[in-house]
């Protein structure tokens, strides 16, 4: 028996999302807009729901779905995001249920796999009670910048098809995908754009304590990403490039730091390949950057 019942999101649940994910992470967290883009706006579409205890939201958590190529045919999977707990009612298994709630509400709509940057506290949890299996720690890199902004931005990413054909197992980069994940997204990325080939950059972002620069996403030659560097605000650029990218990424001045992200996932109405080198994510997969 729980003392919470589990309710699909609903608009009325809007503030109390907000204000769940406020208290977890504080300035860091979605504003009103950028909630709205990412869930509402999203052309694959999305999961919420909310745990409701005494008439009171107290949890909250998201998929977010996607088109992907996984094992060379495109199928939809989707990423766990956006959850958090009340402190006041954490140790219930409030998070694992939610999450067991979108894993069957996925599989009906026959999601082949679900996906994760799992933070520090959420790592047990998948791997335990919710049988996740970790594909690989994804390591962060970066470099420092001028600050000195020189290049145009491009107002259009015109790419025929997935600009990420040649990839593994990824996120199709269509025309309606990069229109939506960053044209149309209220936290002011920039892109820069050559023929077919394009980068993206968040110029200036609060991470913790301090305001970074990201290089969300990447799909063309060394002088996209030298044009990609160039948009950037802030002291410190950060980037992750794909094992076939380092020598490119080391030449135009980035180096590996000790941060990580931990990709893991788990086969829902398909298979999931568990091999790190049969993917390739970029910062711009993940609901934070």
């Amino acid at each position: 028996m729980t003392d919470y019942e589990l309710v699909s999101y609903r608009p009325e649940h809007r503030d109390d999302y907000l204000r769940l994910l406020r208290g977890a992470w504080g300035q860091g967290s979605m504003s009103g807009e950028e909630f709205d883009w990412w869930f509402d706006g999203n052309p694959a579409g999305s999961l919420r729901s909310v745990a409701v205890r005494d008439g009171r939201v107290v949890g909250v958590a998201a998929h977010s779905l996607y088109r992907m190529v996984l094992g060379g045919e495109e199928q939809t999977a989707s990423f766990s995001v956006h959850a958090t707990t009340d402190p006041a009612a954490r140790g219930r298994g409030i998070f694992v249920e939610l999450e067991r709630k979108h894993e069957c509400e996925a599989t009906e709509r026959g999601v082949a796999c679900v996906l994760a940057f799992a933070s520090a506290p959420t790592v047990p949890l998948f791997l335990g009670p919710l049988g996740w299996t970790r594909i690989g720690r994804l390591r962060v890199w970066a470099r420092p910048v001028s600050k000195k902004v020189s290049g145009e931005a491009a107002d259009a990413l015109a790419v025929d098809g997935d600009a990420a054909a040649g990839w593994p197992n990824h996120v199709i980069r269509d025309a309606d995908y990069l229109r939506w994940r960053y044209l149309d997204s209220p936290r002011g990325y920039e892109a820069v754009a050559s023929g077919g080939s394009y980068a993206v950059v968040w110029p200036e972002k609060r991470h913790k304590a301090r305001t970074i620069a990201v290089l969300t996403d990447l799909a063309g030659p060394s002088s996209v990403l030298q044009g990609a560097v160039r948009r950037a605000r802030s002291r410190w650029l950060f980037a992750l490039p794909a094992p076939g990218q380092r020598g490119a990424f080391l030449a135009a001045g980035f180096l590996p730091t000790t941060y990580t992200l931990d990709f893991m996932g788990k086969a829902l109405a398909g298979r999931l390949n568990t091999d790190s080198r049969a993917w390739r994510v970029t910062l711009g997969d993940t609901d934070f950057f």
